[in-house]
């Protein structure tokens, strides 16, 4: 039989289940529209510029785009105070972890990872056979530095930290991250996803990118799904040290992405009045949501991020089941909720909802 055929992985893994939550429960009258706040999209849309550029490519999609994405890294590089052999551009975040995995995760190997956070972590330790160790994150949800650094052994290859944390949206002190990787021995590998980093505000707070060197074991992930809007057109990239980038690059065959993706990418670089929109806008939504759930008696945790970790006073994969019938998606299969930032309109139609849900469950009691 096929299964027989099939590695153990793939047979014993779960499906992955993204950006869902409970089943959908049907909507109620007079409910039309369906708000995705479950997958931390950009509800503003993509880069304009970047939109122009890639229906540019469409019409000359018959040609394979640049194998080595040359000209992106290039631009890239540029951007972050590096050099070209410093960078490696994929097919958005979860190929970029793939590599990783592909390169420094084997059997008999520990990879460190400290929860909650993003679930793909787990699924790369566990498809490349490596052993897992996780470190829960305290009440705050900021990473625990003792804590990892005591679970270190000489099996240990890889920790994974998401910076700001996905599902939490927390941060950790710039420094307290960088004296962290100072700390480390040297058969240690540091990953920090910064996917959500330019949803920071505060100018001073430092990215780990400014601490790559030629003789330091640490890899950082980016996107464009977040801040650009273009999580359809799956472009991410890892900067690293050349000798690190040398090997994910043999892991990477074949062409890195789509021509109409790569192009788009080499635009959205350029559109900081987008840029700068997105950002306003989502501080001015993610406020406004934060205010409203913290008047409704949740517990909010601050986010530096375009979602918003919560704890309603409804048992989380209910609440969540709940507005699905307001035509609202978010999560609520963590260990609290999460709901992505929207527009001022669909913020102020979640609170809306969560306002009704609570009305009836109170007239329940």
């Amino acid at each position: 039989m096929i299964k027989d055929l099939v590695s153990d992985f793939v047979r014993q893994a779960p499906p992955y289940n993204f950006g869902l939550g409970e089943p959908v429960k049907s909507l109620r009258p007079g409910i039309t529209e369906i708000y995705e706040m479950n997958k931390n999209e950009n509800p503003f849309g993509i880069s304009p510029l970047a939109a122009a550029e890639m229906k540019k490519q469409v019409d000359i999609s018959n040609r394979y785009p640049d194998i080595k994405a040359a000209s992106l890294c290039k631009k890239l590089a540029v951007l972050h105070g590096l050099k070209p052999e410093n960078v490696l551009v994929t097919q958005g975040a979860t190929s970029a972890l793939g590599f990783i995995g592909e390169i420094l995760i084997r059997e008999g190997v520990e990879a460190i990872v400290t929860s909650p956070t993003y679930p793909n972590y787990y699924n790369i330790i566990k498809k490349n056979r490596g052993t897992l160790v996780d470190i829960p994150m305290g009440d705050d949800y900021v990473p625990d530095f003792k804590a990892i650094s005591d679970a270190i052994t000489d099996k240990t290859r890889v920790i994974f930290l998401c910076n700001p944390n996905n599902p939490t949206g927390t941060i950790c002190k710039d420094t307290d991250l960088i004296d962290f990787m100072n700390s480390l021995p040297s058969h240690v590998v540091l990953v920090v996803d910064e996917a959500y980093f330019d949803f920071i505000e505060d100018p001073s707070y430092k990215s780990m990118i400014s601490q790559i060197a030629d003789d330091r074991n640490l890899i950082v992930i980016r996107t464009f799904s977040k801040i650009y809007g273009m999580a359809g057109a799956r472009i991410g990239y890892i900067l690293s040290n050349p000798e690190i980038i040398g090997y994910l690059g043999i892991t990477a065959t074949g062409f890195c992405c789509n021509r109409v993706g790569l192009l788009g990418a080499e635009a959205a670089l350029d559109d900081q009045g987008f840029i700068k929109m997105t950002i306003e806008n989502n501080r001015k939504c993610r406020e406004y949501l934060t205010k409203e759930m913290e008047d409704m008696g949740f517990r909010v945790w601050p986010s530096s991020s375009n979602f918003i970790f919560f704890k309603p006073s409804i048992p989380p994969r209910e609440f969540a089941a709940e507005l699905m019938s307001f035509g609202i998606h978010i999560r609520g299969d963590f260990a609290q909720a999460r709901i992505s930032i929207g527009t001022m309109q669909q913020c102020q139609t979640a609170a809306a909802a969560m306002k009704q849900i609570l009305k009836e469950y109170q007239e329940k009691a």
